[in-house]
């Protein structure tokens, strides 16, 4: 046999001897064929106490309820929740004057936001993992002498101390400039027992109109089966270990970034989905995010000054900590 056969098979072997994950970050694994199945958006929204408003040959639907306002629009993946742009994994569709919506979207985008896991109380977050990207040998986007290392570190030394004053431990993966490899960076959050894992990345774009390209972006791991925000070629994916927290990851995801989107002056270019490698490898709720583009003035002025990566650090601190609020909320 094979090494790598070898090999799998103790993997295996393994699982079999390793601790269920708590009822809250069970997978998502869609029965087959869930991901082309559609429901009516109006229907769904009744269900769950919205009021829905759309005129009559309208692309748009809006769905309204005391806590939340929700707009569709027809043939984009683009939702508005809470004043926040949410990437869908696949389009809203027309019917008629009818709007539906992939049910996978409703399992692992709609329905943890209207109504959010709660953690069992014998498990509530006091440890968080914080990864500043790219670090070594590996300086990340570079714009003149500015490499994108440099700032990532800067940012997330400013979410731990705001993170430690508000009574969390923080676990640096990298706190000096070090490099780390991808695999080892979640590896480290789950020695450390971390609750949640926060990586810090800076974006840049050297495409046609790079400088008007710009804005905050914050990932989730993609659902199994379903293709990532960025991928034209509409190309799904397996399952990987983090897709055990999908509806804890977009929860999160979405209290972080709507704090940066309120917090700074920085554009909402969307709560999205990617399967960047150290977010498959993770044992709990995780997000990246894309604090702004280096290649975007506007950005670059938040990046570079100490007085915007102050404002962009307590924005992901306060998400953090609404996050931690909203799922240890009394049962």
């Amino acid at each position: 046999m094979s090494r790598l056969f070898l090999a799998l098979c103790l993997v295996l072997g393994l699982q079999a001897f390793l601790p269920a994950a708590p009822a809250t970050r069970r997978a998502i694994r869609p029965a087959a064929g869930n991901e082309s199945r559609y429901t009516d958006l109006v229907a769904w929204g009744r269900s769950k106490g919205f009021a829905a408003k759309s005129v009559a040959g309208s692309d748009e639907l809006r769905l309204s309820n005391k806590a939340y306002e929700i707009v569709f629009k027809a043939s984009s993946k683009k939702v508005v929740f809470d004043d926040t742009d949410v990437r869908l994994t696949l389009p809203i569709r027309k019917a008629g004057d009818g709007f539906q919506v992939s049910n996978r979207d409703i399992e692992t985008v709609l329905a943890p936001l209207v109504q959010p896991p709660r953690r069992p109380e014998t498990r509530p977050i006091r440890t968080v993992a914080l990864n500043a990207g790219h670090g070594g040998k590996d300086p990340g986007n570079i714009e003149g002498k500015r490499q994108e290392k440099y700032y990532t570190l800067l940012v997330a030394g400013e979410i731990r101390r705001r993170l430690e004053r508000a009574g969390l431990r923080v676990i640096m993966v990298r706190s000096t400039d070090k490099f780390i490899e991808l695999e080892d960076r979640p590896a480290a959050a789950g020695r450390a027992k971390a609750d949640l894992y926060l990586s810090v990345h800076f974006n840049a774009f050297d495409g046609p109109g790079s400088a008007d390209v710009g804005g905050v972006e914050t990932y989730c791991l993609t659902p199994a089966g379903a293709s990532s925000t960025n991928d034209t070629g509409n190309h799904g994916g397996g399952w990987h270990p983090g897709n055990r927290f999908d509806r804890d990851n977009i929860v999160l995801g979405h209290q972080v970034h709507r704090a940066i989107v309120q917090g700074t002056d920085l554009g909402d270019r969307g709560l999205r989905r990617a399967r960047f490698k150290e977010l498959t490898l993770l044992d709990m709720p995780g997000i990246l995010i894309e604090g702004g583009y280096m290649t975007n003035a506007h950005d670059a002025s938040t990046i570079y000054s100490t007085e915007g990566r102050a404002a962009l650090a307590r924005s992901i601190a306060d998400g953090v900590l609404a996050y931690k609020r909203l799922v240890e909320r009394a049962l």
